[in-house]
């Protein structure tokens, strides 16, 4: 079994087991999430491997290590993104250690559900979109500002603008509203024209992929998109299995 473990701005989250899609628990970091991960934790069988995935989380991963080795005696594997990975993926970066883990697991993630060209966007903090054509090339990708972040900007640099208040219509009737309406439904507009731009210029059509925590809000109601909320899980599954053919 593995243990893959997640951790998000927010919150940490976690998979035990050897397949996508799983059960996925998490604890929030405003409360005691130690002692919330070892009383969920000090129970299960001793994984096969311990995998941890973190942006920007340095405290949080010592910490998870320290359990870890206080729990089974065992590293902890982190990921950094490669040039090549598995011959089934290729960083476009000069320096694809610079990429960010989940962008590179996501694509991981998708490329093992689909050997056709696709499109990954990633619906947290930022707002990112990684495009792969069907060799599993890299072509580049795109970061702009998640929900709370455009809202942030809005409400600090503007005056007399109040929070926004969702609407399931494109426009607006009043301030909430407007604000509501042109972040939830002019950024996944967005990305669906960066999209479409892509197939015009490649000449072929992209699957899409959505995950993390606002990717249903943002693209549920978007039939193109395929909504994987353990695309990061897969992604790791993924970058492991060469080193854990043994039982």
């Amino acid at each position: 079994m593995y243990l893959l473990i997640d951790a998000g701005n927010s919150r940490l989250k976690w998979l035990y087991g050897n397949n996508v899609p799983g059960i996925v628990e998490a604890v929030s970091y405003r409360s005691d999430w130690q002692r919330k991960l070892y009383l969920a934790w000090h129970l299960l069988p001793e994984p096969r491997i311990i995998a941890f995935s973190s942006v920007n989380h340095a405290e949080i991963e010592e910490q998870v290590a320290a359990l870890v080795q206080r729990l089974w005696q065992k590293p902890l594997h982190t990921f950094t993104a490669q040039k090549q990975t598995n011959h089934t993926l290729t960083i476009a970066y000069e320096e694809p250690h610079t990429l960010g883990t989940d962008r590179y697991l996501a694509m991981l993630g998708a490329r093992s559900l689909s050997q056709d060209p696709f499109c990954v966007v990633g619906c947290g903090t930022a707002i990112t979109l990684d495009a792969v054509d069907g060799s599993g090339n890299h072509l580049g990708g795109l970061i702009l500002p998640g929900i709370r972040l455009a809202e942030n900007a809005l409400l600090q640099n503007t005056q007399k603008l109040i929070p926004m208040r969702w609407t399931p219509n494109p426009l607006g009737t009043d301030t909430a509203g407007c604000i509501g309406a042109g972040i939830h439904h002019a950024l996944p507009a967005g990305i669906d024209h960066i999209i479409d731009e892509l197939e015009s210029t490649h000449g072929y059509y992209f699957k899409r992929f959505a995950f993390g925590g606002d990717a249903q809000i943002l693209f549920g109601n978007r039939p193109t998109y395929r909504i994987e909320p353990d695309l990061l899980f897969g992604g790791m599954i993924a970058r492991l299995q060469p080193q854990s053919s043994q039982p």
